[in-house]
């Protein structure tokens, strides 16, 4: 183990936060880091050490007074969750544990809170590989029964886990994802001007944000979870509905080696523009530049490219599944990804009409306005000062 926390005088007590899952390129990733940005910012009386599981990941916290990282190297996660966060916890004087995931240890005294991020193991578990399904299955009922207290991602993730776990899901506070400023209607001329011209982007277009590689097992190419290959086949569809189809973009890493070794010709992906993977930080661009934005994932337990689509003005299509209906509300056009004919009605049905999409444009804006990093972090901030006073 290999111990690196500076020494500041604090006035409060001190949490400790499991934050490994910054280094996460994709949603959880942003949802930590973005979650621990409000909570430093708002929380000057407590003091913070972030556990980390490399040196790279401190840099983002330097700015912060209240922030000690915490260097713990490890070759597995299962030793750094359950015995060196512990370990640094007891040597530094940690009074509270916080995990934005999902584990805490179990052999620790400590309190501890967790984030119920998801509950797609036991929706979709062809997902994850078959180690990873019995881990879920053996393991979160012990963090559940383990934790002081419970947040989750979304009221979908809690109903779900309580309809399948062995043990009921004890009621929780929901700590929905927000939105970075950078996700606004207003964008940058220029910006827009070299990011059309970086990806060589038409001039209308649909985007969607797609993914066959799960994070963490980039071995695993099918990740069947996507949809992408009924997205594909009901934009084909579109394409013979529409007298003037716009053409697909589609952001993510490696979608067209996926589909193409799926049986997907040259003829079945005419119109589709593959970008390849998109910063965070170019991808409100994306969405500004678009007509509309199209999710057609078979479930999501938040889905934080629907809120960024919306919050970026742009009209969204999103699952009527999981959390789609949770977040988008009424905002959206909701689809029932399963079904292909309704996927390519409703790309019709958006594409076609520019009144529409400016209503949807509006009700999008507002509707992402119920959330932010502020209120997640305010909710987690509350269970800190609960469990305090008990």
């Amino acid at each position: 183990m290999h111990i690196e926390a500076g020494e500041k005088a604090h006035s409060g007590r001190t949490i400790g936060v499991m934050a490994r899952a910054v280094d996460q390129p994709d949603g959880l990733g942003r949802y930590c880091e973005q979650l621990l940005r409000q909570l430093l910012t708002l929380d000057s009386r407590r003091r913070y050490v972030i556990f980390l599981g490399n040196e790279s990941a401190s840099a983002l916290w330097r700015d912060y007074d209240n922030a000690e990282p915490c260097v713990l190297r490890s070759r597995t996660k299962l030793l750094w969750d359950q015995l060196l966060v512990p370990a640094a916890a007891r040597h530094l004087g940690v009074d509270l544990l916080f995990n934005p995931k999902f584990s805490l240890p179990l052999l620790s005294r400590l309190p501890g809170i967790f984030v119920l991020q998801s509950c797609d193991w036991y929706v979709n578990p062809r997902n994850y590989p078959w180690w990873d399904n019995i881990y879920i299955r053996l393991m979160l009922p012990l963090y559940c029964r383990k934790a002081s207290g419970l947040l989750a991602i979304s009221q979908t993730t809690v109903d779900e886990l309580s309809r399948h776990m062995s043990i009921r899901v004890p009621p929780t506070g929901i700590t929905y994802a927000g939105v970075g400023p950078e996700f606004t209607s207003r964008g940058d001329p220029k910006a827009q001007r070299r990011f059309r011209e970086q990806y060589a982007l038409p001039d209308r277009y649909i985007l969607t944000v797609a993914r066959v590689l799960h994070t963490g097992h980039r071995g695993l190419l099918d990740y069947p979870g996507g949809n992408n290959e009924r997205l594909l086949r009901a934009y084909r569809r579109y394409r013979q509905l529409a007298p003037e189809p716009l053409p697909l973009v589609v952001a993510g890493r490696e979608i067209e080696g996926y589909l193409r070794t799926r049986g997907f010709g040259d003829a079945d992906l005419e119109g589709v523009h593959f970008i390849g993977f998109v910063p965070n930080a170019q991808l409100a661009t994306a969405y500004q530049l678009a007509e509309c934005f199209v999710l057609a994932t078979l479930f999501e337990s938040f889905g934080l490219p629907i809120l960024e689509a919306l919050a970026s003005g742009c009209p969204a299509i999103v699952p009527a599944t999981g959390a789609g209906p949770e977040v988008a509300g009424s905002a959206a056009r909701l689809i029932d990804p399963y079904d292909e004919e309704d996927i390519a009605a409703a790309l019709l049905e958006v594409t076609s009409s520019t009144e529409l999409r400016a209503r949807m444009t509006q009700a999008g804006i507002a509707r992402a306005r119920l959330f932010s990093w502020q209120q997640a972090a305010e909710r987690v901030l509350a269970m800190f000062d609960e469990l305090e006073a008990r």
